[in-house]
Protein backbone atom coordinates (compact mmCIF):
# COMPACT_ATOMS: atom_id res chain seq x y z
CA UNK A 1 0.00 0.00 0.00
CA UNK A 2 2.99 2.34 0.94
CA UNK A 3 4.12 2.04 -2.86
CA UNK A 4 0.60 2.78 -4.37
CA UNK A 5 0.67 6.04 -2.15
CA UNK A 6 3.73 6.96 -3.57
CA UNK A 7 2.81 6.64 -7.23
CA UNK A 8 1.57 9.38 -9.39
CA UNK A 9 -2.75 9.48 -9.87
CA UNK A 10 -2.01 8.10 -13.72
CA UNK A 11 -0.18 5.32 -12.25
CA UNK A 12 -2.83 4.64 -9.12
CA UNK A 13 -5.70 4.71 -11.63
CA UNK A 14 -3.60 2.31 -13.89
CA UNK A 15 -3.03 -0.33 -10.69
CA UNK A 16 -7.19 -0.03 -9.47
CA UNK A 17 -7.94 -1.19 -13.64
CA UNK A 18 -5.25 -3.63 -13.61
CA UNK A 19 -5.21 -5.06 -10.34
CA UNK A 20 -8.41 -4.21 -7.62
CA UNK A 21 -11.21 -4.05 -10.27
CA UNK A 22 -11.06 -7.41 -11.44
CA UNK A 23 -10.23 -8.58 -8.06
CA UNK A 24 -13.66 -7.08 -6.80
CA UNK A 25 -15.46 -8.21 -9.81
CA UNK A 26 -14.94 -12.10 -9.64
CA UNK A 27 -17.21 -13.82 -7.08
CA UNK A 28 -16.80 -13.88 -3.68
CA UNK A 29 -16.65 -17.17 -1.97
CA UNK A 30 -19.48 -16.52 0.81
CA UNK A 31 -19.54 -20.08 2.46
CA UNK A 32 -15.69 -19.41 2.88
CA UNK A 33 -16.23 -15.79 4.21
CA UNK A 34 -18.81 -17.01 6.79
CA UNK A 35 -15.94 -19.37 8.17
CA UNK A 36 -13.39 -16.88 8.49
CA UNK A 37 -11.39 -17.26 11.64
CA UNK A 38 -11.02 -14.05 13.88
CA UNK A 39 -7.41 -12.88 12.76
CA UNK A 40 -8.32 -13.83 8.91
CA UNK A 41 -11.24 -11.44 9.06
CA UNK A 42 -8.91 -8.84 10.80
CA UNK A 43 -6.57 -9.01 8.31
CA UNK A 44 -8.78 -8.76 5.74
CA UNK A 45 -10.66 -6.00 6.88
CA UNK A 46 -7.04 -4.00 7.54
CA UNK A 47 -6.56 -4.61 3.76
CA UNK A 48 -9.67 -3.37 2.39
CA UNK A 49 -9.84 -0.38 4.82
CA UNK A 50 -6.72 0.84 3.61
CA UNK A 51 -7.31 0.55 0.17
CA UNK A 52 -10.46 2.35 0.55
CA UNK A 53 -8.87 5.73 2.54
CA UNK A 54 -6.56 5.90 -0.19
CA UNK A 55 -9.00 5.76 -3.17
CA UNK A 56 -11.04 8.80 -0.98
CA UNK A 57 -7.93 10.83 -0.52
CA UNK A 58 -7.49 10.46 -4.62
CA UNK A 59 -11.09 11.26 -4.78
CA UNK A 60 -10.76 14.51 -2.37
CA UNK A 61 -8.09 15.42 -4.24
CA UNK A 62 -5.22 15.26 -1.52
CA UNK A 63 -1.68 16.80 -2.15
CA UNK A 64 -2.78 19.10 -5.07
CA UNK A 65 -3.92 16.19 -7.13
CA UNK A 66 -6.42 15.88 -9.00
CA UNK A 67 -8.46 12.98 -10.86
CA UNK A 68 -8.85 13.36 -14.48
CA UNK A 69 -12.42 12.62 -16.24
CA UNK A 70 -11.04 9.32 -17.75
CA UNK A 71 -9.53 7.69 -14.27
CA UNK A 72 -12.68 9.18 -12.17
CA UNK A 73 -15.16 6.93 -12.72
CA UNK A 74 -12.28 3.55 -11.96
CA UNK A 75 -11.82 5.28 -8.83
CA UNK A 76 -15.22 5.51 -8.06
CA UNK A 77 -16.11 1.72 -9.14
CA UNK A 78 -12.90 0.66 -7.18
CA UNK A 79 -14.88 2.37 -3.83
CA UNK A 80 -18.27 1.15 -4.60
CA UNK A 81 -16.34 -2.42 -5.03
CA UNK A 82 -14.60 -2.01 -2.07
CA UNK A 83 -18.27 -0.83 -0.19
CA UNK A 84 -20.22 -3.70 -1.32
CA UNK A 85 -17.60 -6.50 -0.21
CA UNK A 86 -19.29 -9.08 1.88
CA UNK A 87 -16.69 -9.27 4.50
CA UNK A 88 -18.73 -6.20 5.71
CA UNK A 89 -21.93 -7.12 5.22
CA UNK A 90 -22.05 -10.84 6.68
CA UNK A 91 -19.61 -10.07 9.70
CA UNK A 92 -21.46 -7.28 10.59
CA UNK A 93 -24.94 -7.07 10.46
CA UNK A 94 -25.69 -10.53 11.92
CA UNK A 95 -26.32 -11.84 15.57
CA UNK A 96 -23.91 -14.96 15.17
CA UNK A 97 -20.85 -12.92 13.48
CA UNK A 98 -19.20 -13.42 17.47
CA UNK A 99 -19.53 -16.79 17.31
CA UNK A 100 -19.12 -17.37 13.80
CA UNK A 101 -15.44 -15.68 13.65
CA UNK A 102 -14.63 -17.11 16.51
CA UNK A 103 -15.25 -21.38 16.21
CA UNK A 104 -12.19 -22.13 14.31
CA UNK A 105 -9.67 -20.59 16.76
CA UNK A 106 -11.38 -21.73 20.39
CA UNK A 107 -9.77 -24.04 22.79
CA UNK A 108 -11.34 -26.54 25.32
CA UNK A 109 -10.12 -24.24 28.07
CA UNK A 110 -12.84 -22.16 29.70
CA UNK A 111 -10.14 -19.12 29.65
CA UNK A 112 -9.40 -19.44 26.01
CA UNK A 113 -13.00 -19.68 24.95
CA UNK A 114 -13.47 -16.29 26.77
CA UNK A 115 -10.56 -14.85 25.33
CA UNK A 116 -12.01 -15.42 22.03
CA UNK A 117 -14.91 -14.07 22.26
CA UNK A 118 -13.58 -11.24 23.64
CA UNK A 119 -11.50 -10.91 20.52
CA UNK A 120 -14.17 -11.74 17.92
CA UNK A 121 -16.06 -9.24 19.72
CA UNK A 122 -13.53 -6.09 19.61
CA UNK A 123 -12.84 -6.97 15.87
CA UNK A 124 -16.53 -6.60 15.35
CA UNK A 125 -16.50 -3.65 16.67
CA UNK A 126 -13.66 -1.95 15.03
CA UNK A 127 -14.60 -3.79 11.54
CA UNK A 128 -17.78 -1.70 11.95
CA UNK A 129 -17.02 1.18 13.09
CA UNK A 130 -14.11 1.15 10.19
CA UNK A 131 -17.11 0.68 7.82
CA UNK A 132 -19.39 3.50 9.05
CA UNK A 133 -16.88 6.17 9.29
CA UNK A 134 -15.91 5.49 5.58
CA UNK A 135 -19.25 5.65 4.11
CA UNK A 136 -19.74 8.51 6.32
CA UNK A 137 -16.82 10.22 4.58
CA UNK A 138 -18.35 9.61 1.04
CA UNK A 139 -21.15 11.25 2.08
CA UNK A 140 -19.05 14.15 2.85
CA UNK A 141 -18.14 14.15 -0.62
CA UNK A 142 -21.94 13.40 -2.22
CA UNK A 143 -23.23 16.60 -0.37
CA UNK A 144 -20.20 18.41 -1.50
CA UNK A 145 -20.13 17.66 -5.26
CA UNK A 146 -23.98 17.61 -5.49
CA UNK A 147 -24.09 20.97 -4.27
CA UNK A 148 -21.85 22.22 -7.44
CA UNK A 149 -23.75 23.12 -10.56
CA UNK A 150 -22.75 20.11 -12.51
CA UNK A 151 -21.86 16.57 -12.34
CA UNK A 152 -21.51 13.46 -14.59
CA UNK A 153 -23.33 10.20 -14.67
CA UNK A 154 -20.72 8.10 -13.15
CA UNK A 155 -20.52 10.39 -9.62
CA UNK A 156 -24.61 10.80 -9.57
CA UNK A 157 -24.70 7.14 -9.98
CA UNK A 158 -21.92 7.01 -7.06
CA UNK A 159 -23.27 8.84 -4.85
CA UNK A 160 -26.65 7.69 -5.21
CA UNK A 161 -25.40 3.75 -4.63
CA UNK A 162 -23.77 5.81 -1.42
CA UNK A 163 -26.63 7.44 0.02
CA UNK A 164 -28.40 4.21 -0.43
CA UNK A 165 -25.69 2.29 2.19
CA UNK A 166 -25.51 5.30 4.26
CA UNK A 167 -29.31 5.48 4.48
CA UNK A 168 -29.12 1.93 5.68
CA UNK A 169 -26.07 1.46 7.81
CA UNK A 170 -24.83 4.60 9.55
CA UNK A 171 -26.96 5.47 12.60
CA UNK A 172 -28.46 9.14 11.73
CA UNK A 173 -28.51 9.50 8.73
CA UNK A 174 -31.84 7.92 7.50
CA UNK A 175 -33.50 10.06 9.74
CA UNK A 176 -32.12 13.37 8.31
CA UNK A 177 -32.13 12.06 4.61
CA UNK A 178 -35.88 11.49 5.25
CA UNK A 179 -36.34 14.79 6.98
CA UNK A 180 -34.78 16.67 3.75
CA UNK A 181 -37.76 15.52 1.69
CA UNK A 182 -40.07 16.45 4.13
CA UNK A 183 -43.01 13.99 3.60
CA UNK A 184 -46.51 15.43 3.94
CA UNK A 185 -49.63 13.01 5.97
CA UNK A 186 -51.55 13.37 2.83
CA UNK A 187 -48.68 11.68 0.53
CA UNK A 188 -48.28 9.00 3.27
CA UNK A 189 -51.53 8.07 3.97
CA UNK A 190 -52.19 7.36 -0.29
CA UNK A 191 -49.19 5.06 -0.15
CA UNK A 192 -50.65 3.25 2.61
CA UNK A 193 -54.67 3.56 0.66
CA UNK A 194 -53.28 1.52 -2.56
CA UNK A 195 -51.33 -1.18 0.13
CA UNK A 196 -55.15 -2.01 1.27
CA UNK A 197 -53.85 -0.32 4.85
CA UNK A 198 -56.50 1.61 7.33
CA UNK A 199 -55.57 4.64 8.06
CA UNK A 200 -56.17 4.35 11.72
CA UNK A 201 -54.45 0.52 11.79
CA UNK A 202 -51.70 -0.19 13.97
CA UNK A 203 -48.84 -2.05 12.98
CA UNK A 204 -47.10 -2.48 15.40
CA UNK A 205 -46.80 -6.32 15.83
CA UNK A 206 -46.14 -6.89 11.93
CA UNK A 207 -43.48 -3.76 12.01
CA UNK A 208 -41.46 -5.29 15.27
CA UNK A 209 -40.96 -8.39 13.77
CA UNK A 210 -39.65 -6.89 10.18
CA UNK A 211 -38.02 -4.33 11.77
CA UNK A 212 -35.91 -6.55 13.67
CA UNK A 213 -33.75 -8.21 10.90
CA UNK A 214 -33.04 -4.81 9.68
CA UNK A 215 -29.85 -2.53 10.62
CA UNK A 216 -30.45 -0.99 13.95
CA UNK A 217 -29.89 2.49 12.12
CA UNK A 218 -32.94 1.90 10.65
CA UNK A 219 -35.41 1.07 13.28
CA UNK A 220 -36.50 4.50 13.59
CA UNK A 221 -38.25 4.56 11.29
CA UNK A 222 -40.15 1.40 11.20
CA UNK A 223 -43.44 2.50 10.90
CA UNK A 224 -46.13 1.59 13.48
CA UNK A 225 -49.42 4.04 12.71
CA UNK A 226 -49.58 7.15 10.41
CA UNK A 227 -50.22 9.15 13.33
CA UNK A 228 -47.00 7.65 15.10
CA UNK A 229 -44.70 7.99 12.43
CA UNK A 230 -46.04 11.91 11.62
CA UNK A 231 -45.26 12.80 15.02
CA UNK A 232 -41.94 10.93 14.81
CA UNK A 233 -40.95 13.14 11.47
CA UNK A 234 -42.03 16.29 12.97
CA UNK A 235 -39.24 15.99 15.42
CA UNK A 236 -35.72 17.86 13.89
CA UNK A 237 -33.21 15.00 12.99
CA UNK A 238 -29.64 16.06 14.44
CA UNK A 239 -26.67 15.50 11.75
CA UNK A 240 -24.62 12.43 12.57
CA UNK A 241 -21.76 12.48 14.73
CA UNK A 242 -18.92 13.78 12.93
CA UNK A 243 -20.96 15.43 9.96
CA UNK A 244 -21.78 18.73 11.85
CA UNK A 245 -20.08 20.81 9.25
CA UNK A 246 -21.58 19.54 6.22
CA UNK A 247 -23.97 21.54 4.31
CA UNK A 248 -26.73 19.32 5.02
CA UNK A 249 -29.52 21.77 4.00
CA UNK A 250 -27.73 23.27 1.40
CA UNK A 251 -27.88 23.23 -2.67
CA UNK A 252 -27.66 19.33 -2.95
CA UNK A 253 -31.21 18.91 -1.06
CA UNK A 254 -32.95 19.82 -5.31
CA UNK A 255 -31.36 17.35 -6.13
CA UNK A 256 -31.83 14.79 -3.19
CA UNK A 257 -35.65 15.42 -3.84
CA UNK A 258 -35.46 14.28 -7.18
CA UNK A 259 -36.03 17.38 -8.90
CA UNK A 260 -32.61 18.12 -11.20
CA UNK A 261 -30.84 15.06 -11.32
CA UNK A 262 -30.78 11.38 -11.04
CA UNK A 263 -29.52 10.90 -7.85
CA UNK A 264 -32.40 10.40 -5.97
CA UNK A 265 -33.62 7.37 -8.76
CA UNK A 266 -30.40 5.91 -8.05
CA UNK A 267 -30.85 5.61 -4.54
CA UNK A 268 -34.20 4.46 -5.21
CA UNK A 269 -32.73 1.76 -7.31
CA UNK A 270 -30.23 0.52 -5.01
CA UNK A 271 -32.17 0.96 -1.28
CA UNK A 272 -34.88 -1.54 -3.08
CA UNK A 273 -31.90 -4.33 -3.57
CA UNK A 274 -31.14 -3.21 -0.07
CA UNK A 275 -34.56 -4.14 1.51
CA UNK A 276 -34.95 -7.31 -0.36
CA UNK A 277 -31.78 -8.54 1.22
CA UNK A 278 -33.49 -8.53 5.12
CA UNK A 279 -37.59 -8.48 3.85
CA UNK A 280 -38.78 -12.04 4.46
CA UNK A 281 -39.30 -14.50 1.35
CA UNK A 282 -42.52 -13.59 -0.44
CA UNK A 283 -43.36 -11.13 1.99
CA UNK A 284 -47.22 -9.48 1.78
CA UNK A 285 -48.19 -6.16 1.34
CA UNK A 286 -48.95 -5.53 5.22
CA UNK A 287 -44.74 -6.61 5.62
CA UNK A 288 -43.39 -4.84 2.52
CA UNK A 289 -44.87 -1.33 3.57
CA UNK A 290 -43.87 -2.17 7.31
CA UNK A 291 -39.80 -2.34 6.35
CA UNK A 292 -38.26 0.74 8.08
CA UNK A 293 -38.04 3.87 5.68
CA UNK A 294 -40.01 1.76 2.08
CA UNK A 295 -42.94 4.20 3.49
CA UNK A 296 -41.31 7.68 2.91
CA UNK A 297 -39.20 6.11 0.09
CA UNK A 298 -42.60 5.68 -1.81
CA UNK A 299 -44.22 9.06 -0.73
CA UNK A 300 -41.27 10.90 -2.42
CA UNK A 301 -41.59 9.34 -5.27
CA UNK A 302 -45.33 9.62 -5.42
CA UNK A 303 -44.39 13.81 -4.57
CA UNK A 304 -42.44 13.75 -8.22
CA UNK A 305 -45.10 11.61 -10.31
CA UNK A 306 -47.50 14.14 -9.07
CA UNK A 307 -45.02 17.12 -10.11
CA UNK A 308 -45.12 15.33 -13.54
CA UNK A 309 -48.49 14.78 -14.15
CA UNK A 310 -49.56 18.01 -13.08
CA UNK A 311 -46.84 19.94 -14.46
CA UNK A 312 -48.63 22.26 -16.46
CA UNK A 313 -50.05 23.76 -12.55
CA UNK A 314 -46.26 23.47 -11.53
CA UNK A 315 -45.13 25.58 -14.44
CA UNK A 316 -48.08 28.50 -13.96
CA UNK A 317 -47.08 28.33 -10.19
CA UNK A 318 -43.15 28.39 -10.83
CA UNK A 319 -44.06 31.52 -13.39
CA UNK A 320 -45.72 33.22 -10.76
CA UNK A 321 -43.00 33.36 -8.38
CA UNK A 322 -40.37 33.61 -10.54
CA UNK A 323 -42.52 37.06 -11.54
CA UNK A 324 -42.46 37.87 -7.60
CA UNK A 325 -38.15 38.53 -8.32
CA UNK A 326 -36.58 41.74 -7.68
CA UNK A 327 -33.80 43.17 -9.52
CA UNK A 328 -32.16 43.56 -6.08
CA UNK A 329 -32.47 40.10 -4.69
CA UNK A 330 -31.03 38.72 -8.27
CA UNK A 331 -27.93 41.21 -7.79
CA UNK A 332 -27.24 40.38 -4.22
CA UNK A 333 -24.29 38.65 -4.23
CA UNK A 334 -24.62 36.78 -1.29
CA UNK A 335 -28.08 35.12 -2.48
CA UNK A 336 -28.31 31.45 -2.94
CA UNK A 337 -29.80 30.92 -6.34
CA UNK A 338 -31.22 27.11 -7.29
CA UNK A 339 -29.39 24.98 -9.48
CA UNK A 340 -30.60 25.03 -13.27
CA UNK A 341 -30.81 21.86 -14.79
CA UNK A 342 -33.90 21.04 -16.27
CA UNK A 343 -36.29 19.65 -14.22
CA UNK A 344 -37.67 16.49 -14.14
CA UNK A 345 -41.52 17.57 -14.81
CA UNK A 346 -41.01 18.85 -17.87
CA UNK A 347 -38.73 16.20 -19.58
CA UNK A 348 -39.97 14.35 -22.56
CA UNK A 349 -42.08 11.70 -21.13
CA UNK A 350 -39.53 9.09 -22.71
CA UNK A 351 -36.90 10.41 -20.74
CA UNK A 352 -38.60 10.91 -17.71
CA UNK A 353 -36.40 9.66 -14.99
CA UNK A 354 -39.10 7.69 -13.50
CA UNK A 355 -39.43 6.23 -16.89
CA UNK A 356 -35.87 5.93 -17.14
CA UNK A 357 -35.69 3.87 -13.74
CA UNK A 358 -38.29 1.48 -14.51
CA UNK A 359 -36.77 0.98 -18.25
CA UNK A 360 -33.37 0.43 -16.11
CA UNK A 361 -34.11 -1.71 -13.22
CA UNK A 362 -37.12 -4.22 -14.70
CA UNK A 363 -34.73 -4.78 -18.19
CA UNK A 364 -32.20 -5.96 -16.38
CA UNK A 365 -32.52 -9.59 -16.06
CA UNK A 366 -29.88 -10.60 -13.45
CA UNK A 367 -31.24 -13.45 -11.55
CA UNK A 368 -30.05 -12.21 -8.47
CA UNK A 369 -31.74 -8.87 -8.21
CA UNK A 370 -35.04 -11.05 -9.36
CA UNK A 371 -37.07 -10.14 -5.51
CA UNK A 372 -36.27 -6.47 -6.01
CA UNK A 373 -37.29 -5.99 -9.13
CA UNK A 374 -40.54 -7.58 -8.40
CA UNK A 375 -40.74 -4.95 -5.52
CA UNK A 376 -40.17 -2.19 -7.17
CA UNK A 377 -42.65 -3.27 -9.82
CA UNK A 378 -45.45 -3.66 -7.83
CA UNK A 379 -44.53 -0.60 -5.96
CA UNK A 380 -44.66 1.18 -8.44
CA UNK A 381 -47.74 0.36 -9.75
CA UNK A 382 -49.43 0.97 -7.05
CA UNK A 383 -47.80 4.41 -6.75
CA UNK A 384 -48.69 5.06 -10.26
CA UNK A 385 -52.42 4.30 -9.01
CA UNK A 386 -52.17 6.10 -6.34
CA UNK A 387 -51.31 9.51 -8.68
CA UNK A 388 -54.05 8.50 -10.90
CA UNK A 389 -56.92 8.46 -8.31
CA UNK A 390 -55.59 12.32 -7.22
CA UNK A 391 -55.75 13.40 -10.82
CA UNK A 392 -59.76 15.38 -11.48
CA UNK A 393 -61.10 13.50 -15.14
CA UNK A 394 -62.16 17.47 -15.57
CA UNK A 395 -58.49 18.24 -15.52
CA UNK A 396 -57.49 18.16 -19.34
CA UNK A 397 -53.93 18.91 -18.81
CA UNK A 398 -53.64 15.74 -16.24
CA UNK A 399 -55.37 13.48 -17.77
CA UNK A 400 -52.99 14.06 -21.04
CA UNK A 401 -49.79 13.81 -19.32
CA UNK A 402 -51.03 10.89 -17.23
CA UNK A 403 -52.17 8.94 -20.52
CA UNK A 404 -48.43 9.99 -21.85
CA UNK A 405 -46.70 8.61 -18.64
CA UNK A 406 -48.83 5.50 -19.19
CA UNK A 407 -48.28 5.32 -22.67
CA UNK A 408 -44.19 4.38 -21.60
CA UNK A 409 -45.07 2.81 -18.40
CA UNK A 410 -47.90 0.36 -19.09
CA UNK A 411 -45.07 -1.39 -22.12
CA UNK A 412 -42.56 -1.88 -19.61
CA UNK A 413 -44.93 -3.22 -16.66
CA UNK A 414 -46.58 -5.33 -19.17
CA UNK A 415 -43.54 -6.31 -21.20
CA UNK A 416 -41.86 -7.49 -17.71
CA UNK A 417 -45.23 -9.39 -16.52
CA UNK A 418 -45.01 -11.88 -19.80
CA UNK A 419 -40.92 -12.03 -20.18
CA UNK A 420 -39.32 -11.66 -16.74
CA UNK A 421 -41.51 -12.21 -13.73
CA UNK A 422 -41.48 -15.64 -12.37
CA UNK A 423 -44.30 -14.53 -10.29
CA UNK A 424 -48.17 -16.21 -10.77
CA UNK A 425 -49.38 -12.49 -10.48
CA UNK A 426 -49.46 -10.03 -12.84
CA UNK A 427 -47.92 -6.44 -11.84
CA UNK A 428 -49.83 -4.36 -14.01
CA UNK A 429 -53.36 -3.80 -12.76
CA UNK A 430 -56.12 -4.02 -15.84
CA UNK A 431 -58.97 -3.60 -13.94
CA UNK A 432 -57.93 -0.76 -12.42
CA UNK A 433 -56.87 1.11 -15.56
CA UNK A 434 -60.01 0.34 -17.73
CA UNK A 435 -62.10 1.99 -14.75
CA UNK A 436 -59.63 4.68 -15.25
CA UNK A 437 -60.66 4.62 -19.15
CA UNK A 438 -63.96 4.59 -19.06
CA UNK A 439 -63.89 7.75 -16.15
CA UNK A 440 -62.03 9.73 -18.73
CA UNK A 441 -64.48 9.33 -21.37
CA UNK A 442 -67.49 10.44 -19.13
CA UNK A 443 -65.65 14.35 -18.49
CA UNK A 444 -67.25 14.87 -22.15
CA UNK A 445 -63.56 16.91 -22.31
CA UNK A 446 -62.60 16.86 -26.08
CA UNK A 447 -59.10 17.00 -25.96
CA UNK A 448 -59.28 13.93 -22.92
CA UNK A 449 -61.18 11.90 -25.66
CA UNK A 450 -58.63 12.37 -28.59
CA UNK A 451 -56.00 11.55 -26.48
CA UNK A 452 -57.25 8.33 -24.71
CA UNK A 453 -58.48 7.00 -27.72
CA UNK A 454 -54.85 8.06 -29.54
CA UNK A 455 -53.19 6.35 -26.32
CA UNK A 456 -55.15 2.82 -27.19
CA UNK A 457 -54.42 3.43 -30.78
CA UNK A 458 -50.57 3.66 -29.86
CA UNK A 459 -50.74 0.93 -27.01
CA UNK A 460 -53.31 -1.77 -28.96
CA UNK A 461 -50.24 -3.91 -29.69
CA UNK A 462 -49.35 -4.46 -25.91
CA UNK A 463 -53.12 -4.60 -25.12
CA UNK A 464 -53.58 -7.36 -27.07
CA UNK A 465 -50.65 -9.73 -25.85
CA UNK A 466 -52.66 -10.40 -22.28
CA UNK A 467 -55.32 -12.63 -22.50
CA UNK A 468 -58.84 -11.28 -22.42
CA UNK A 469 -57.43 -7.87 -21.88
CA UNK A 470 -58.26 -6.88 -25.47
CA UNK A 471 -62.15 -8.35 -25.49
CA UNK A 472 -62.72 -6.96 -22.34
CA UNK A 473 -61.91 -3.68 -23.27
CA UNK A 474 -63.55 -4.01 -26.66
CA UNK A 475 -66.66 -5.34 -25.01
CA UNK A 476 -66.97 -3.78 -21.43
CA UNK A 477 -66.30 -0.14 -23.27
CA UNK A 478 -65.61 0.76 -26.60
CA UNK A 479 -68.71 -1.50 -28.49
CA UNK A 480 -70.59 -0.30 -25.48
CA UNK A 481 -74.37 0.44 -27.44
CA UNK A 482 -74.38 4.30 -25.85
CA UNK A 483 -70.46 4.33 -25.89
CA UNK A 484 -70.59 3.47 -29.17
CA UNK A 485 -73.26 5.56 -31.08
CA UNK A 486 -72.19 8.82 -28.86
CA UNK A 487 -68.71 8.66 -30.41
CA UNK A 488 -69.35 7.05 -33.89
CA UNK A 489 -72.31 10.30 -34.40
CA UNK A 490 -69.88 13.00 -32.00
CA UNK A 491 -70.24 16.55 -32.73
CA UNK A 492 -66.54 16.74 -32.71
CA UNK A 493 -65.06 15.82 -35.79
CA UNK A 494 -61.75 15.21 -34.47
CA UNK A 495 -63.22 12.97 -31.74
CA UNK A 496 -65.21 10.92 -34.52
CA UNK A 497 -61.98 10.56 -36.61
CA UNK A 498 -59.92 9.21 -33.48
CA UNK A 499 -62.65 7.26 -32.81
CA UNK A 500 -63.34 5.51 -36.75
CA UNK A 501 -59.61 5.02 -37.46
CA UNK A 502 -59.80 3.19 -33.65
CA UNK A 503 -62.31 0.88 -35.26
CA UNK A 504 -60.81 0.29 -38.58
CA UNK A 505 -57.19 -0.26 -37.99
CA UNK A 506 -57.02 -1.82 -34.50
CA UNK A 507 -60.42 -3.50 -33.16
CA UNK A 508 -60.98 -4.46 -36.91
CA UNK A 509 -58.04 -4.93 -37.78
CA UNK A 510 -58.12 -3.78 -41.35
CA UNK A 511 -54.46 -4.70 -42.14
CA UNK A 512 -55.66 -8.58 -42.66
CA UNK A 513 -55.16 -9.62 -39.10
CA UNK A 514 -58.41 -11.46 -37.41
CA UNK A 515 -59.12 -10.08 -34.14
CA UNK A 516 -61.03 -12.40 -32.48
CA UNK A 517 -64.34 -10.70 -31.70
CA UNK A 518 -66.47 -10.79 -34.14
CA UNK A 519 -68.39 -6.94 -34.07
CA UNK A 520 -71.43 -7.75 -36.33
CA UNK A 521 -72.41 -10.76 -34.98
CA UNK A 522 -72.25 -9.99 -31.11
CA UNK A 523 -73.14 -6.33 -31.77
CA UNK A 524 -76.05 -5.66 -33.62
CA UNK A 525 -75.83 -2.20 -33.19
CA UNK A 526 -72.72 -1.81 -35.07
CA UNK A 527 -74.52 -3.16 -38.54
CA UNK A 528 -75.83 -0.15 -39.02
CA UNK A 529 -72.12 1.46 -39.07
CA UNK A 530 -71.14 -1.28 -41.26
CA UNK A 531 -70.75 0.00 -45.14
CA UNK A 532 -69.93 3.18 -43.63
CA UNK A 533 -66.49 1.44 -41.99
CA UNK A 534 -66.08 -0.58 -45.35
CA UNK A 535 -66.26 2.91 -47.04
CA UNK A 536 -63.71 4.63 -44.38
CA UNK A 537 -61.37 1.43 -45.33
CA UNK A 538 -61.16 1.41 -48.71
CA UNK A 539 -60.24 5.39 -48.56
CA UNK A 540 -57.14 4.39 -47.13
Amino acid sequence: MFRFNSKSIALKANVVRTALLPFLRTPAPHSSIKQLRTEDFDRRVNILNKWWQGLLEMLHGRNNQSISGTDRPAILDGILGIMERPEWRTSLFHSNTASTLSTRSRSSSSLSSSSSDFLAESVQHNARNTFIQNILAQMGFVVEKMSLRTAPASLVAFCGKTCAYAFFFCPGVADLLVSLWRPTLDTMRRVLDECDIPRQSYMGDVSKRIAAAFPPSLHSLQFLSLTQTLRDLRRPAPPPIGTYNLPWYGPWVGRWSGRDSDLFYVFVKHFHILVTEFLPDNPTKRERICAPGLLMVHAQVLVNLDSTIHRHANAEASARGASSLTFDELLDPDATLPITPRPNASRLMAENRLIMLLRDFLSDRHSQYSDARHLFAQSFDNILKAAARKTSVYDHNACYTLLDFLEEAMAILVRYDEHISVAPDTVFDWSFWLICWRKMTESHNTTTEIRLFAFLYSTWGVITTVSGKHNELCIGLLLQPDFFQARFCHWCPMVRAYFMRLLVWRMARYDGVGSGVDVYVEFPHCRNYANLIAALSSKH
